[in-house]
């Protein structure tokens, strides 16, 4: 098993984010997001099947109940992200995970076979994290790995009476 317990994450690439944010919003009452404008991942700390990356994204970040749903918006360069609204538009594009032990999951997933489609850091924060391929169920998995700050800032968003699953 690559990893158990709550996902943590839902995430949908979108063409346009505050559309997508209101969407959310007024239809299913994610009440406040925390937007993160011009996020650029760089070669240097980036990969996509198995070569140096180079893109700029903008993320938000709401939750839905102790749900966290995420949004990207591709703003520049060559991503999944990217590559998933040309081939099928805006819509989900992963579920992700926190396992307990990152690089024992990761392990398990290359013994498995399943493609590592993309890696990467997001310097400065205190993340890592890695997608790998749906297979027969179409959407990608991401596992990531988050430092003790990256973990309280997300508890600093979950609304009150829920929990992340490291609590």
């Amino acid at each position: 098993m690559i990893t158990a317990g709550p996902i943590f994450q839902l995430c949908w690439v979108v063409r346009d984010i505050a559309a997508a944010q209101q969407e959310f919003t007024e239809r299913y009452g994610v009440a406040h997001w925390f937007t993160i404008p011009d996020v650029h991942f760089g070669p240097e700390s980036c990969e996509l099947r198995g070569e140096p990356a180079d893109y700029t994204i903008t993320v938000a970040l709401g939750y839905a109940g102790g749900q966290q749903l995420e949004l990207i918006e591709p703003r520049g360069g060559i991503s999944l992200y990217a590559e998933h609204l040309e081939r099928f538009g805006p819509g989900l594009h992963h579920t992700g995970w926190v396992p307990e032990d990152y690089d024992a999951a990761l392990h398990e997933a290359r013994a498995a076979g399943i493609e590592l489609v993309a890696r990467g850091k997001f310097e400065g924060v205190g993340m890592e994290f890695a997608y790998l391929e749906g297979g027969p169920i179409g959407s990608y998995f991401e596992l990531m790995r988050l430092s003790d700050a990256m973990k309280a800032m997300f508890d600093t968003l979950i609304p009150d009476g829920f929990s992340n699953p490291w609590q």
